[in-house]
């Protein structure tokens, strides 16, 4: 995140906010509220946290959301919470007495399984083993991310790829076969067609900050096959009318 990019989400807001009462008077009539304050604010968390998808509450509400599925059996008003805590705790004691010194050798051997079987996913996260023979992946998971082929889950076969070691700017695709002969393991991604010539792209122009990019609907004849390391990251795609669909680059970096 630079000042640039947080200033020009401080002016953009500015000049709808200013806007607003102009192409729509009759907000003039409407109660004051306090959001449009607040996301003015949202400027100075820019600059002192960074991007917003690294500070956002998701994850957080997600947690909230898989606790409240869990069944209480109307056991609430502390002792739900009590078990949850016992459980963490004896979880805890138990992985400290595995990294003991004096553990017993023949716990120590089924550490491994139980690191495998209770590891946080960040620590399982990795590269999928290469196939005992040659053959093709349905899935595939390299440095902790998942790829799928269009077939079995399109949204996980959307990416942004380079399609040579030489190319400068990444291109949209999906992938259609994940294929592993030996240890190495390739993916043949077909790419998305580009607007054709002299078509206008709102993206490019009224939004730079904002990564994403107007594609065809339609894919391209050929396909390419890079390894998996030439994949910047996933993105989503959504088709706006039938000629034009607009790819968003989900890279965290």
């Amino acid at each position: 995140m630079t000042v640039e990019r947080a200033t020009t989400y401080h002016n953009f807001l500015k000049s709808w906010v200013e806007g607003l009462t102009v192409h729509h008077p009759h907000t003039l009539n409407h109660a004051k509220r306090p959001n449009v304050h607040v996301v003015f604010h949202i400027y100075d968390f820019l600059l002192l946290f960074g991007p917003v998808i690294s500070w956002w509450c998701f994850p957080f509400e997600r947690i909230i959301g898989f606790l409240q599925k869990i069944n209480t059996a109307n056991h609430i008003g502390g002792e739900l919470e009590g078990t949850l805590t016992k459980s963490f705790l004896r979880g805890a004691n138990l992985r400290r007495w595995l990294r003991r010194s004096d553990c017993p050798e023949i716990i120590k051997q089924f550490k491994a399984i139980f690191d495998r079987a209770f590891a946080p996913q960040s620590e399982r996260a990795g590269t999928s083993p290469p196939l005992v023979r040659d053959s093709n992946h349905a899935h595939y998971m390299f440095n902790g991310t998942n790829f799928s082929c269009a077939l079995m889950h399109l949204g996980n076969s959307l990416v942004l790829y380079y399609p040579s070691t030489s190319a400068s700017e990444p291109i949209a695709g999906s992938i259609e076969k994940i294929i592993s002969r030996g240890d190495k393991t390739s993916f043949i991604i077909r790419c998305q067609a580009p607007l054709p010539t002299g078509q206008f792209d709102p993206f490019l122009r009224y939004y730079p900050y904002f990564p994403a990019q107007t594609y065809s609907t339609k894919m391209q004849n050929t396909t390419d096959t890079v390894h998996p390391s030439m994949i910047l990251s996933h993105g989503a795609r959504f088709e706006f009318s039938e000629d034009r669909a607009v790819v968003l680059n989900l890279s965290r970096s």
